[in-house]
């Protein structure tokens, strides 16, 4: 019978319990031994050919990213943006645009506006919050509308021709009685500016009286 010095047994015992762990590991995480991504949320462009997905490391994460994800091609994807919190994307029909609305904190919303660069590569190039705001108060001067504490500017909605997208605004203040509904504006990317007009802006090239409308939709607001 071989016996074992205490060392010996010792240093045994440990070996076996650190490829244990590391077999344990594996099995949670795969054979990179990366932690597990987590998936919070996930949603698809109108055409169906981006995924969006919500990815962090703990069902109970504070952070998390935004990945892009080809339908056609799982395996290319791209990292469209990082936040703290909350935050969704409105992708317009053709793709080109898309729009994050970015719940900073339980006072504010962002509504950020993106370009697509390539593929899945997408930039920021505008913030359309102060624009939104300062249309609702030119539009109500009588009114002298305050800086509310709780201040939003959310997309809700693109046109069927993908050149302009619909925010709504609204707050309120904790120690005052004022406060805004939602209110809702247009932002027109082709002039670069917001305007009230929907008819001419919002639901420009939607009717299509000698043909069907290849999915589009006819938009009464």
């Amino acid at each position: 019978m071989i016996r074992l010095s205490n060392v010996s047994y010792v240093y045994i015992v440990v070996t076996i319990c650190i490829f244990l762990h590391i077999a344990g590991i594996n099995q949670c995480y795969g054979d990179n031994i990366k932690p597990k991504k987590y998936l919070k949320k996930e949603s698809t462009s109108p055409e169906g050919n981006i995924i969006i997905r919500h990815l962090g490391e703990h069902p109970d994460d504070f952070y998390w990213d935004i990945w892009l994800y080809s339908r056609k091609n799982p395996s290319k994807k791209a990292l469209l943006f990082s936040y703290e919190r909350d935050a969704d994307v409105l992708i317009s029909s053709d793709e080109k645009w898309l729009v994050i609305n970015y719940r900073v904190g339980t006072t504010d919303t962002d509504a950020l506006l993106f370009k697509k660069v390539k593929d899945l590569e997408y930039e920021e190039i505008d913030y359309l919050n102060d624009k939104a705001w300062n249309l609702f108060r030119k539009t109500h001067r009588k009114y002298k509308i305050p800086q509310f504490g709780h201040s939003y500017v959310e997309a809700v909605l693109w046109s069927s021709d993908s050149k302009s997208v619909m925010l709504e605004i609204y707050g309120h203040d904790d120690l005052s009685p004022k406060r805004l509904e939602p209110w809702y504006c247009i932002y027109d990317l082709t002039a670069g500016k917001m305007t009230l007009d929907f008819d001419r802006v919002f639901n420009r090239d939607t009717y299509h009286p000698n043909g069907e409308a290849r999915g589009r939709k006819l938009y009464t607001y």
